[in-house]
């Protein structure tokens, strides 16, 4: 060895050129000296004991990562389940464990009792199953003894329904929904943190686990019911306060993504939000199936017979118009896409007279229809579906100067100002997307408001939920299945409408008894305030 040294700075200086000549002969099928290759660095005894090091190391090393497999082999390969009553301890254990275990390494948990309830009413969970999962559990670290803990805990699931599941996948609501949680809220803030520090973070709930892989899809989250959080009562509609709370908090996502894009590419690193005409190419059968009771009901309203007609000549044209808005965003960022009352809840504290409560703060929530497309449409769509025409009336001027004002000048903080996007303009775009407000409007208006809509029901129960029929059910659902994957193109191609027109009067024919009937006071006071509104905007004409 000619009385060199040898040290570890020469092994890892030889160690990636040794095993490149490793490779090369063995691929070759021949032996040949590591210094004949042309990849040593000095004589071949030298060169080899150096190689002999480095393999051996490695062979430790790999050795040492078995072993930890094994003694971990569920941990590593645990199996998410499909829905709440797949929910088990073994489960919750490993999932606990993986959550507890990225603070303190190591943790061990065992779950002394936990119960599994439904999350969502009847009508409310379009695109997931959603339970509440209550967990007492006693958590180990260290040579420490055990300590008790609760959790309270949200987990959503693909929806149990064929159809809805394939839908779900088809416009991956569900991978947008885990990113935002897992990755995209947590990049934009720490963007924002390090430009604005003084800025508070874009509000969600906390992740806890997630697992988004082939069929296999969960996302726990934080319950914040528990925390105090509750979402305001979708008859009533939001008061001033509290909507002006939820446009300040949008301007911010609003503002955070749109700056972030400038010097990022959003849509590079998270293509899923890119928008897909496919995802509106149904829209004009809701419309069209919508505007059908509307027409059938203004006919019942003295001194509307005039508004009904115009509605009733207006399809196609109005048709045009939404898609319209599509043909050019002007602005873009990224947007909630579902930004109504039930998706955001509050948090109260009491004032100290005990008489009156003060908002205190907010999360958003059901971030599965969020993309990139224009910011007014998350305006358009809140307003319309969650307040009612008198705050519209009295309070529109304040609540959209506080959103421009707000957006505006954190995308100049942030190193994206708008120069060309003072108050006029943006009232310019806010006029132009009306038919977006009023599309929305009516159409939640009529789904969610209606107490007969069947979307509504509770689903009873089913001669195939017992055990002894699960063979024949599993093939059910396989057949629901292949017809929703057969079925999905359809739908969401450029004829689509036709074929949900026939689906949708179904379900839109029992609103259309209720609205004619006059018993849904709620429903039919919003419902024909949108369409009085629409009209002196225009917007039948």
């Amino acid at each position: 060895m000619g009385g060199k040294r040898i040290t570890r700075s020469h092994v890892a200086a030889l160690s990636t050129g040794v095993s490149r000549s490793w490779l090369s002969f063995r691929r070759n099928g021949r032996r040949e000296s590591l210094v004949e290759s042309g990849e040593g660095d000095g004589d071949t005894e030298e060169t080899a004991l150096l190689f002999a090091l480095y393999l051996r190391s490695n062979i430790r090393e790999r050795r040492k990562e078995r072993k930890r497999h094994r003694n971990e082999p569920h941990r590593a390969k645990m199996k998410a389940p499909s829905g709440g009553k797949q929910i088990t301890k073994a489960w919750l254990e490993f999932m606990l464990a993986d959550f507890e275990g990225k603070e303190r390494p190591g943790t061990k948990v065992s779950v002394v009792d936990f119960t599994v309830s439904q999350g969502i009413p009847p009508g409310e969970g379009f695109n997931s199953e959603l339970v509440l999962v209550d967990i007492t559990a006693e958590i180990a670290s260290g040579q420490g003894e055990a300590q008790e803990k609760i959790y309270h805990l949200a987990a959503k699931f693909l929806h149990a329904d064929p159809f809805s599941a394939e839908m779900n996948k088809r416009f991956q609501s569900h991978i947008k929904e885990f990113l935002m949680y897992s990755e995209v809220v947590h990049e934009l803030n720490a963007f924002l943190a390090a430009r604005v520090p003084e800025a508070s973070p874009i509000c969600i709930p906390k992740m806890i686990y997630g697992k988004q892989k082939g069929s296999e899809y969960v996302l726990v989250m934080e319950n914040i019911k528990v925390a105090g959080y509750v979402t305001n009562d979708k008859r009533k509609g939001l008061d001033v306060e509290h909507v002006m709370r939820a446009v300040e908090e949008i301007a911010k996502l609003h503002a955070v993504s749109y700056a972030y894009n400038k010097s990022h590419n959003f849509l590079e690193k998270f293509p899923c939000y890119q928008f897909k005409v496919e995802a509106i190419n149904v829209i004009p059968a809701f419309l069209t199936c919508s505007l059908k009771n509307c027409v059938a009901y203004l006919k019942t309203v003295k001194g509307k017979e005039e508004l009904a007609q115009k509605v009733e000549n207006s399809n196609a044209i109005f048709s045009k118009k939404f898609h319209a808005l599509f043909d050019d965003f002007g602005n873009e960022c990224l947007c909630h896409g579902d930004f109504w009352n039930c998706n955001i809840m509050y948090k109260h504290k009491q004032h100290e007279d005990g008489q009156e409560q003060i908002l205190e703060g907010l999360k958003l929530i059901d971030w599965g229809n969020s993309g990139w497309i224009n910011p007014i449409f998350d305006l358009q769509y809140l307003l319309h579906t969650s307040t009612t025409l008198e705050l519209r009336k009295t309070h529109i001027d304040d609540l959209l100067h506080k959103y421009h004002t707000l957006f505006t000048s954190l995308t100049t903080k942030l190193g994206a100002p708008l120069p060309h996007y003072d108050y006029t303009a943006f009232r310019e775009d806010w006029d132009r997307t009306a038919i977006y407000g009023f599309t929305l409007g009516n159409m939640l208006i009529q789904g969610t408001l209606s107490t007969t809509n069947p979307a509504n029901k509770p689903r009873g129960p089913s001669i195939l939920d017992h055990g002894a029929f699960t063979p024949i059910r599993l093939i059910v659902n396989g057949f629901k299945t292949g017809m929703a994957k057969l079925v999905g193109p359809i739908i969401s191609g450029p004829n689509g409408g036709k074929y949900m027109e026939k689906f949708l009067g179904g379900i839109l024919k029992p609103i259309q008894k209720e609205l004619l009937s006059g018993t849904n006071e709620v429903m039919n006071t919003r419902l024909l305030e949108i369409l009085c509104e629409a009209d002196e905007k225009g917007l039948f004409d």
